[in-house]
């Protein structure tokens, strides 16, 4: 009997196992971005290496999600002519070529941003630019950024 009992209990295990390996899986699925996500996530990056970057407040679009999408279902316009299929089927997918597979980096040797190895003297005088520009906003009464 205990044969028997060892045998189930380790069916159990596989078949346990299993179920758990296919609900990773399933979670690694749903979890994995979409191209869509990909691409825009790349060119969020590629912004924030450019030098015209600007810091703003974090916002989490985790709840933005969440509240913006409504139980309801979501009915498309509808396009009437010849063209009307092609043009909706541009508008849904991007082309292939352009769509940006690898994130494009400024200098592949370099640890940091370019803007911290400029010179002294322009570090400077931009500093000295944003400061008297905050400081006319702020005499202003504008919000400072």
């Amino acid at each position: 009997m205990d044969t028997v009992d060892w045998a189930t209990k380790a069916d159990e295990a596989l078949k346990a196992k299993e179920r758990s390996e296919e609900e990773a899986k399933r979670r690694k699925e749903e979890d994995q971005a979409t191209l869509l996500d990909q691409v825009k996530r790349v060119k969020e990056i590629e912004a924030i290496e450019s030098d015209a970057f600007v810091p703003q407040t974090f916002r989490s679009s985790k709840e933005v999600k969440k509240s913006a999408e409504p139980p309801e279902l979501h009915q498309e316009p509808v396009n009437v002519g010849a063209g009307a299929t092609e043009a909706a089927a541009a508008e849904k997918e991007p082309p292939a070529a352009n769509i940006p597979t690898a994130i494009k980096y400024q200098d592949d040797n370099s640890l940091a941003h370019p803007n911290l190895f400029m010179e002294k003297a322009e570090a400077e005088e931009k500093w000295f630019q944003r400061l008297v520009a905050l400081r006319q906003e702020r005499l202003m009464g504008s919000p400072v950024a």
